[in-house]
């Protein structure tokens, strides 16, 4: 076999000679590595060696389009110095193959999680592991450092500085299960910073632009009746999305019942709401799939409930700004309905551990520690009156904004 000036230059220019099945260039200035070209154009770094006392013995160190020269060179010298040494070079690179890559523990993670996740965020974990952190898939992650973790949060967060933040966490929340699974030692995503500046948001609408929502929301189509569900009750867009129709009872005079299950909330707690009827009255007729049988969501089309909220929101962003001489409400969510809720009923005086059972969170004085063990009212009566207010107080700045002629405003009928 042929000895050669090996190096990162010359070995990509090495070719196995026409006829020969494979081709090794040994290298001039370290013997026993070299590079192994096979008919089919497959190249690849090997080590050969003779232990002491051993059988001559070939090593592959990896591929030159994914293992640099440098690298190949730095590992085959460092195997050679262990092999001088009395070491086991063969038995250690067969226990690093062994070890899990990245994106092989991204993989068994997702798996672990998803009957154990909702599907929404189960949809934003995989976004996060193997699109954002795919630079780190092929590296095997009881190596994976720090500063390699801090580079690639860093490329994310010079475009996106809030889904660093999230790819962080997911990446730590992985790395950490990992170590409980036995499949590495340290979490290199523990001691990193956070990349991004985050802020909580403090958006409350006004009644005017309440007002100017709802008047644009007097459509038929879901992701109306949905906008104007979440003003009223306060709920999360996601529980309103996936309303099943075994979650709601009506009762003969219109009102209606909701109970969320617990594994539909966001904090594993159920919730139990008394309609009125300007929230009951928004509950579409039962639909029917292409087999005849009733569909189990209140909303959505075909197998699931609602989605395609993005696009949704921009058609509703743009009526706004028609409605309302060319000027958009500037920097609002759908989540800010439900912080609108919270704040403008507690302004209306409702007391605030009402006000906390009506958007389901168990925090307050009156759930928290020894309280909230012993605590377990619904508080069903508080809640309904408190919704009924709410429905009054919509009611009356709705009708304002139409009488000031702000906008065409469809009326909203009171609670009761």
């Amino acid at each position: 076999m042929p000895t050669v000036q090996l190096n990162g230059r010359t070995a990509p220019s090495q070719a196995c000679p026409p006829g020969a099945e494979e081709i090794t260039f040994w290298s001039a200035e370290l013997p026993g590595f070299g590079q192994r070209i096979r008919k089919s154009g497959a190249r690849s770094w090997v080590l050969q060696f003779r232990p002491k006392g051993g059988q001559l013995t070939k090593l592959t160190l990896g591929d030159p389009r994914t293992v640099p020269f440098v690298r190949a060179v730095r590992e085959a010298s460092r195997l050679l110095a262990t092999i001088k040494l009395g070491g086991d070079p063969v038995g250690e690179v067969l226990r690093t193959r062994s070890a899990v890559t990245v994106g092989e523990m991204v993989t068994r993670y997702l798996a672990y999680q998803k009957p154990r996740m909702k599907p929404r965020s189960n949809q934003e974990l995989k976004r996060h592991l193997e699109t954002h952190a795919k630079l780190l898939h092929g590296r095997q992650a009881s190596q994976v450092t720090q500063r390699e973790v801090v580079e690639l949060l860093e490329g994310i967060a010079a475009m996106a500085p809030i889904t660093a933040n999230r790819v962080r966490s997911s990446l730590s929340a992985m790395f950490a299960w990992g170590m409980k699974a036995g499949l590495v030692r340290v979490n290199p995503i523990a001691m990193t910073f956070k990349p991004g500046e985050e802020k909580p948001r403090e958006r409350v609408l006004t009644d005017p632009e309440l007002a100017l929502i709802w008047a644009v929301t007097d459509g038929a189509a879901d992701h109306d009746r949905i906008v104007r569900l979440l003003m009223l009750t306060g709920a999360r867009r996601e529980e309103i999305a996936g309303m099943r129709r075994s979650e709601i009872t009506v009762s003969g005079d219109g009102k209606a019942a909701w109970v969320l299950p617990s594994e539909r909330s966001k904090n594993h707690l159920p919730l139990e709401l008394d309609l009125p009827l300007p929230v009951a009255s928004l509950l579409p007729e039962p639909r029917r799939n292409a087999d005849g049988e009733v569909r189990r969501f209140v909303f959505g089309e075909g197998i699931g409930g609602f989605s395609g909220w993005s696009h949704c929101k921009r058609l509703l962003d743009h009526r706004i700004a028609m409605a309302n001489d060319g000027k958009a409400i500037p920097a609002w969510r759908l989540h800010d309905l439900r912080r609108t809720f919270v704040t403008r009923l507690n302004d209306l005086g409702i007391a605030p551990h009402v006000v906390e059972a009506l958007v389901n969170h168990a925090s307050g004085a009156a759930k928290a520690g020894i309280a909230g063990i012993y605590n377990r009212s619904a508080y069903a009566a508080q809640k309904r009156a408190a919704l009924a207010l709410w429905c009054d107080h919509a009611a009356r700045f709705v009708g304002e904004a139409q009488a000031r002629g702000e906008a065409e405003i469809v009326p909203l009928r009171r609670a009761n």
